[in-house]
């Protein structure tokens, strides 16, 4: 070797030596990667078939606005259908936690379902988001559980209100045989009392049934002046509404927000007069948006809380949050206005908030101030 090559060789490795030396120095300065490697994997479980679909479809539009609202690649959506099934819940919560891998979960619609997941949801350190469950059990389902939609504690506190002051006296409640039901089934009734009235009968159907001619019967015996009909699935709305007028109870109708839906209007004329209490349908920010997305159709049920549990968990990871546990912890001190109205979690996962009150007009549903 010349003197020349072994002069460009020293160099060569002093520049290694003093690169390597250069690079180890950087990655002593650098902060700890804050950026996401991937996308946050987000699950949705819910009912994409079955009696309350169209509860489930409409929040998952919800939900895919405020996917759309980061950046592309910040997180990724695993729908799972659940038809409202409590075991079916179960499988796709065990799938997304130990097969997807998911930090979050934005479902489930059901209470029943909800409640069946949530043990899932906590042993895992997994976050659930339910944009419709109101059972009262819920804010007692453990740490990682959460809503954007107020406890039927509310609700039928709310509800029994608006009976009692319409001066209606003597109630009958029609009700689905499931979480949601019985739940609501349990508040209406006790706070209807505390206000003076008399329960005259509290009739249960399953979820899905199609014919509550014995349970309806039954309830005209009692000749109530009031009945307030329980069901977060439409076709059982509509049949239930439809037989009450078949056999013949004139009585003024009440209605949950599972009565809220266009799909109960397809009862007709056996609708109209049926007042419901609602959540929000969303602001009319959302509605303009949600036109423009979805060729001028309007929010359906539950579309803005779905909105809002999916912009409560951007919100996390936007702060630096991948996993249940970061998730879990940033949405404790999370606050904002969301789509529903203002969004800030209580220490049980609750939301508080408002209901609006709507009565069946010449086949519409009308506000009432």
């Amino acid at each position: 070797m010349n003197t020349a090559s072994k002069y460009l060789t020293g160099v060569v490795v002093a520049l290694v030596v003093v690169w390597s030396g250069y690079t180890i120095y950087q990655q002593q300065l650098l902060p700890k990667q804050t950026v996401p490697a991937g996308p946050v994997k987000i699950g949705w479980i819910g009912p994409l078939s079955g009696g309350a679909a169209s509860y489930g479809e409409s929040i998952k539009r919800g939900v895919e606005m405020a996917a759309k609202e980061v950046n592309p690649g910040t997180v990724e959506i695993v729908y799972e259908d659940t038809k409202c099934e409590a075991a079916d819940a179960v499988n796709a919560m065990t799938k997304l936690v130990t097969v997807d891998h998911v930090s979050a979960i934005v479902g489930e619609v059901c209470s029943g379902a909800t409640l069946a997941a949530a043990p899932i949801a906590n042993q895992n350190k997994v976050v659930m988001i339910s944009p419709s469950s109101t059972s009262p059990k819920l804010s007692d389902a453990g740490a990682y559980i959460f809503r954007t939609i107020p406890s039927d504690t509310l609700q039928g506190s709310f509800g029994a209100q608006i009976v009692y002051d319409h001066g209606l006296r003597k109630l009958a409640v029609l009700y689905s045989n499931e979480e949601y039901g019985i739940g609501f089934n349990d508040v209406v009734t006790a706070k209807f009392k505390d206000l003076g009235g008399e329960v005259v009968a509290n009739e249960a159907f399953g979820r899905d049934d199609v014919d509550m001619r014995t349970q309806i019967t039954k309830i005209r015996d009692t000749k109530p002046d009031a009945i307030y009909i329980i069901v977060n699935n439409p076709d059982s709305a509509v049949a239930a509404l439809k037989q009450l007028k078949e056999l013949g109870l004139n009585a003024a109708l009440f209605g949950s927000e599972g009565l809220k839906s266009p799909d109960v209007l397809k009862a007709g004329s056996a609708a109209e007069g049926l007042t419901v209490t609602s959540v929000s349908s969303g602001s009319s920010g959302f509605v303009d948006r949600h036109r423009a997305e979805y060729d001028g159709a309007d929010p359906g049920p539950f579309a803005a809380q779905g909105y809002d549990a999916m912009r409560a968990i951007n919100l996390t990871i936007l702060g630096g949050a991948r996993t249940g546990e970061e998730i879990e912890k940033a949405l404790r001190t999370t606050s904002f206005d969301g789509a529903s109205g203002h969004i800030s979690f209580d220490e049980q996962g609750d939301v508080s908030g408002g209901y609006n009150v709507l009565t069946v007009k010449n086949g519409a549903y009308v506000p009432v101030n």
